[in-house]
């Protein structure tokens, strides 16, 4: 059975979600930008038109283009949007893979009948209702395979919205295709495409399958297929469980007191013990991270006597880490934590020596509803 599928993109995200949360954004050049104030990560269309570009330093943004309006990032805004718009798109089919805040695959073979209308029609409604509802702009691509609507996801930003990849006209957009912007083409392997004269996505289906083989790996074989209209990747709509949860960001000034790395890792280790619970997850290794101000990272981990999620059996080994990687001397930017090997069988041996953990997950159970009643960071640890 052929599925269709389709891949929705909200368009420049960030700025969308500020301008659903303040109308009067709207039609003004804006960007936001990362916590510290360092850099550009979204930006508006009138923003994009003036010059400005992703990535940008604040400080040499704001000097060439001091009319844009420059927004600092408010990631817990960003995080409850998506959420309305996945619902939303979860209303029009149950099929949903949530691929990232402001991206989706959508399942929606099936839908022609339980709508009496086409694919292209049901996209078209999807994104109106995104729009009307939540006031945030969508791109949508149409196709057989996950890679194909992806591509027209792409072109769906240039062509009022939505955008279809047929059996029809595949050819001839795969002709027009830079194989540059073919998603799960990366630097390495578009080197070596280049080197055998592969410059279009025709290019590439055009050659000979045990040649693509030979020369690309199962990688290759599997890009071609998908690119044929050969699908391999389903949507899965339960997600997979992540295998990490990090939580870092830069401080507010640069520093080389202690104290203030500590309140800060302090901070992010209550964030990230916070998600895993969220998640059903703890922790069996943790790692901590500090950057200085010129960029260079260090770090250090140690694997935990039994799997939590609980800051007080997470924080002082964290701080010991934290500890060790200090340097007085060094003036550091920022500090994270990394809890690794997340376990999510609730049935994990327990150290014969230490007391039941029922006592720690009733605490986190409180932390969690507390904030959610009366808002993050409500509570901190000593």
């Amino acid at each position: 059975m052929k599925h269709y599928l389709a891949l929705a993109d909200c368009d420049c995200f960030f700025v969308s979600a500020e301008r659903a949360f303040n109308r009067k954004l709207e039609n003004r050049p804006v960007a936001v930008l990362s916590n510290n104030d360092g850099c550009v990560v979204s930006r508006s269309k009138e923003a994009k038109a003036l010059g400005l570009k992703m990535g940008e330093p604040y400080f040499m943004a704001k000097q060439r283009l001091p009319d844009i309006l420059y927004v600092r990032a408010n990631h817990d805004l960003y995080q409850a949007t998506s959420h309305k718009v996945m619902a939303l798109f979860k209303s029009f089919t149950p099929e949903v893979e949530v691929c990232s805040v402001d991206e989706a695959f959508l399942d929606l073979t099936g839908t022609k009948l339980l709508y009496k209308q086409n694919y292209i029609k049901t996209a078209r409604d999807i994104r109106q209702a995104a729009w009307d509802k939540l006031h945030i702009p969508v791109s949508i691509g149409l196709s057989t395979t996950k890679t194909l609507a992806k591509l027209a996801s792409d072109k769906a930003k240039d062509a009022g919205g939505v955008f279809a990849i047929g059996a029809a006209e595949r050819r001839k957009i795969l002709a027009q295709t830079l194989i540059s912007d073919v998603s799960g083409v990366g630097k390495k392997l578009l080197a070596q495409m280049r080197e055998e004269c592969i410059f279009t996505a025709l290019d590439f289906v055009m050659r000979p399958d045990y040649w693509i083989k030979a020369q690309f790996g199962a990688h290759g074989a599997d890009l071609k297929n998908e690119l044929s209209g050969i699908a391999l990747f389903k949507v899965t709509p339960e997600g997979k469980a992540p295998l990490s949860i990090q939580q870092t960001s830069a401080l507010k000034e640069f520093s080389r007191a202690l104290e203030v790395l500590q309140a800060e890792l302090r901070r992010h280790i209550h964030a990230a013990c916070r998600k895993a619970r969220r998640e059903g997850a703890k922790a069996t290794t943790i790692e901590v991270m500090l950057r200085t101000k010129d960029f260079r990272v260090v770090t250090r981990k140690e694997k935990l006597p039994f799997p939590t999620s609980e800051e007080t059996e997470i924080l002082p080994p964290a701080m010991r880490l934290l500890a060790a990687l200090y340097t007085p001397a060094v003036v550091w930017r920022s500090t994270g934590i990394t809890l690794a090997g997340l376990s999510y069988d609730a049935g994990e041996q327990q150290d014969l020596f230490r007391q039941t953990a029922k006592s720690d997950d009733r605490l986190g159970k409180v932390l969690d509803e507390l904030e959610a009643k009366f808002g993050k960071d409500i509570v901190h640890l000593g």
